[in-house]
């Protein structure tokens, strides 16, 4: 017999159970999770303790208390930053492993035989970070003091410069250098900036092209002495040394810049996240400090960073041309 009474209890029950799952929350396996809520990973594709970690991990620990979330610094060295761009190129495209990088994005597709990347498709910009100057510095009883002292006297004899490695910024500024200017000097390369900065106090060669924040102690030590940096103005970190322009070279107007992708692909929402964090990041406490270690700030719309890429491919294939550059 059909009991009207039972059916109202069974909707009831329906009804109930209906309300009551619609105010709890979503399984877990259904709700959209917020990013972030783990630790990220950012990859540095050169060994711990170089120029790169200098700049790297101060801005890594604070975009880490911005997102509330650790930002790890994960060095992966090695083929000139190949293999942990190429680590980070193939990750996945969630928001969790990003790439500190620098302008070797736009110098190593034409120098490295083993460049697997495609730094405008293979990833997501977020910002511009930092730059930083190369200086040309010399021992302190180097010889010529200006520009026209340094191409008299490699007429006289053969001079040398030694930089962190072939296909490095140092070296292209060199090879560049040569291409527009009477200068001509042998380049030695070496395994990073600390033996070719030994060798060079030491008289093995004659000059060194590095970093400012890789020279800065020994020339404020007065174990080398800084002739010249390449860029428009001088280093703040190094304001005693003039600009290449400035000693009557002839002018050369660049950086080496730094910035942070992801894996292209990342969704738009976490790209966001990411960007907005980045630009709180590199305030005025952040620029101060790494302003002392040689760096200045330079905060972006990701486009920048694809015209910076952009501009490099085109800048640096005719001199690693003509250089016969080539890295396997």
């Amino acid at each position: 017999m059909h009991d009207p009474q039972s059916d109202g209890r069974r909707r009831r029950i329906v009804l109930g159970l209906g309300a009551a799952l619609a105010a709890s929350p979503l399984p877990r396996a259904w709700a959209v999770e917020e990013f972030p809520s783990r630790p990220i990973s950012m990859v540095v594709p050169f060994p711990p303790g170089g120029g790169f970690d200098t700049i790297a991990r101060p801005f890594a620990e604070r975009l880490g208390q911005l997102l509330g979330r650790a930002v790890v610094v994960d060095n992966r060295p090695g083929s000139g930053g190949n293999m942990g761009t190429d680590f980070v190129a193939r990750a996945p495209a969630d928001g969790y492993t990003l790439l500190f990088a620098n302008d070797y994005l736009a110098t190593n597709p034409s120098v490295n035989r083993n460049t697997r990347f495609d730094p405008l498709k293979d990833f997501a910009p977020v910002s511009m970070i930092g730059s930083t100057q190369v200086v040309m510095a010399v021992r302190p009883d180097f010889p010529a003091k200006n520009f026209e002292e340094l191409v008299a006297l490699s007429k006289k004899r053969s001079l040398s410069y030694g930089t962190p490695g072939a296909g490095t910024s140092p070296h292209l500024v060199g090879e560049y250098l040569s291409t527009i200017s009477p200068l001509q000097s042998l380049h030695v390369p070496y395994k990073g900036t600390a033996p070719a900065v030994n060798d060079a106090m030491g008289g093995q060669i004659d000059m060194v092209y590095a970093t400012s924040p890789s020279v800065a102690s020994q020339i404020a030590a007065g174990r080398l002495r800084g002739i010249a940096v390449f860029g428009a103005q001088r280093s703040t970190q190094l304001p005693e040394v003039p600009t290449l322009k400035e000693i009557g070279g002839p002018s050369v107007d660049y950086e080496v810049w730094y910035c942070l992708l992801a894996p292209a692909g990342v969704p738009a929402t976490v790209l966001a996240t990411i960007r907005a964090a980045t630009r709180k990041a590199l305030d005025a406490d952040l620029a101060a400090r790494l302003a002392r270690l040689g760096y200045a700030v330079k905060s972006s719309e990701p486009e920048a960073v694809t015209h910076a890429i952009r501009q490099g491919l085109e800048r640096w294939k005719d001199v690693v041309a003509r250089a016969k550059i080539a890295i396997d």
